[in-house]
């Protein structure tokens, strides 16, 4: 399990998934199962942004997102969150 965490600041910076994202990384891990992104104050499960949904697509394909719904938390490929997008390649 690797944690990251969003300090806000009014110019921005990196969302806590990305700052997971690296910490996973920079510890070893290379394939990553699942993420879910928790809001303060009891909020539960929060959904990812566009941006992390895109580098979550393009660096774990296969990953599964928790996201909140009215039923309670939901496991969801990240294809699922990524409607007509094809996978990043150079």
């Amino acid at each position: 399990m690797y944690g990251g965490i969003n300090l806000h600041h009014f110019t921005g910076g990196p969302c806590a998934e990305l700052v997971a994202l690296a910490h996973a990384r920079a510890f070893g891990a290379r394939e990553l199962t699942t993420i879910v992104a928790v809001g303060h104050f009891g909020r539960g499960p929060i959904s990812p942004c566009g941006r992390d949904r895109q580098v979550l697509f393009d660096y774990h394909p296969d990953i599964r997102v928790i996201l909140p719904t009215l039923a309670g938390a939901k496991s969801v490929g990240i294809r699922d969150l990524m409607p007509l997008v094809t996978l990043w390649t150079s």
